[in-house]
């Protein structure tokens, strides 16, 4: 490591602090594991490439796998940027980028450059480039023939192949990855025998399986080797209260993470007791609701669903919850917002039965978040509803995804997106056949919070849009 005489930022806590400087004194490369929640993006990121643009003169490529972490990029530097400095360009189209960062295109500039000198004006007048992995792939050779980088920052590294990123880094005097290998991983088609490596030197660098990230191997090895220089883990997260975060903490990060300082309001939201007001007439499904953060109500399979992909009780299950959260809100004299409340399901057949049967209960199906668990990752709501949707046992492995240390990437990016409160919803009897549910399910009976025999009466008011 390089020594700097870094003076902490009084707008991260001194943990990220410690993180962060030690990720700027890195020499050649630096793995950045940031767990969710933690802020990796909007903390670590952003005041990282701040940092750097006031205290030196580093040209910064910014990538990231997908344009949703893009966009998330972009608004992190409109944040941080000085209103007077030319801000930065992006890389892709203008299809694939939110409409506040259009005017940022490169492309759009570039519709006004009539000659060399004013392109390389534009190249050289801006230090901070952004965009996809893939789109900066298509100007690679142009860009790096008219720019030359002092560091590249990759986040969602953790998603993305080895073959894509080796070669790339070569490029660049320091590297900086950002990922978590324990959530969702690069879609990889072959089967795991065909990924498998089985030349030993190969193996003796830890390169076992074709279907690691190139951020999961380098993390395994550094953690093996003892190169503490070349990585950290960020372990205070801000989103999950705290009863939310116990059983991913305990089962997926070895117990490493923690909430915030209760000296931020953030902290003190996460240690909050749940005070909900009840209505008269509550429901014994109102009652949960209103007192217990984590709640599993267990369901029958659906044994006329002709795809296995469809569970109509468990979207049933999922309208009697909105509707009972939208009862207690109005007991406090509240709207539910229905934008900070989102609902995760395997299947697109889901999807579609439970904007369905939401909308024929007159609640507004199209300003809820309703998608799969893989469109989740990044993301997140103040209440999440999960409908597991299993309905046969052989459906289980659709549900699971192993990384090499055995944690399920699925369940845990699944339980993990909900701030204040979370339901799942599932049939209890076929979960607790593997592994990885047993133990959430075992975690639940722990805490109280297994609904076998919750009554499931519809709320006796009229849905109403």
């Amino acid at each position: 490591p390089q020594p700097l005489a870094f003076q902490p930022l009084p707008q991260l806590t001194p943990h990220q602090n410690a993180v962060l400087q030690k990720a700027l004194e890195a020499r050649d490369y630096f793995l950045l594991w940031g767990p969710p929640g933690t802020g990796k993006t909007n903390r670590l990121l952003k005041h990282l490439v701040e940092y750097l643009f006031r205290h030196s003169s580093q040209n910064i490529l910014l990538l990231a796998y997908t344009n949703r972490a893009v966009d998330e990029i972009c608004g992190a530097l409109e944040e941080v940027l000085p209103e007077d400095s030319p801000g930065y360009l992006r890389i892709g189209s203008r299809y694939a980028t939110a409409e506040p960062y259009r005017p940022r295109l490169l492309s759009l500039q570039l519709e006004s450059i009539r000659t060399r000198k004013e392109l390389r004006a534009l190249i050289d007048g801006h230090r901070l480039v952004v965009g996809t992995l893939a789109s900066f792939d298509n100007a690679r050779e142009e860009m790096l023939a008219l720019k030359k980088f002092d560091l590249v920052v990759i986040d969602e590294a953790s998603q993305i192949l080895e073959p894509q990123l080796v070669g790339l880094l070569t490029h660049f005097p320091k590297a900086i990855l950002i990922g978590d290998h324990r959530q969702l991983p690069a879609v990889v088609q072959q089967a795991p025998h065909l990924t498998a490596i089985q030349d030993d030197q190969l193996k003796s660098i830890g390169l076992n399986d074709l279907a690691d990230s190139l951020f999961e191997r380098l993390f395994r090895r550094c953690r093996q080797q003892g190169w503490s220089q070349a990585f950290d883990i960020l372990e205070e997260q801000g989103r999950m209260h705290r009863d939310l975060m116990e059983f991913p903490n305990r089962q997926f990060y070895d117990g490493i993470l923690k909430t915030l300082p209760e000296t931020l309001p953030t902290g003190l939201r996460q240690s909050a007791p749940l005070e909900r007001s009840l209505p008269p007439d509550a429901t014994a499904l109102e009652k949960a609701l209103a007192s217990q953060r984590l709640l599993f109500l267990s369901t029958p399979i659906d044994l006329h669903s002709p795809t296995l992909k469809t569970n109509a009780h468990e979207a049933r299950q999922v309208l009697h919850v909105l509707l009972a959260l939208r009862r207690l809100f109005e007991a406090s004299h509240q709207a539910l917002d229905w934008s900070q409340v989102g609902i995760i399901t395997p299947y697109r057949a889901q999807i579609a039965l439970l904007k369905t049967t939401l909308a024929k209960a007159g609640l507004p199906a199209d300003r809820l978040t309703i998608d799969t668990v893989e469109r989740y990752q990044g993301g997140a709501r103040d209440v999440i509803v999960l409908s597991l949707c299993t309905n046969a046992l052989e459906q289980i492995d659709a549900l699971v995804s192993l990384s090499s240390d055995g944690v399920d990437r699925k369940l845990n990016v699944a339980l993990t997106r909900a701030r204040e409160q979370l339901v799942v919803i599932g049939n209890a009897e076929l979960l607790e056949r593997n592994p990885s549910y047993a133990a959430f399910l075992a975690f639940l009976k722990e805490k109280g919070a297994l609904c076998q025999t919750l009554s499931l009466e519809m709320n006796r008011e009229t849905a109403r849009p």
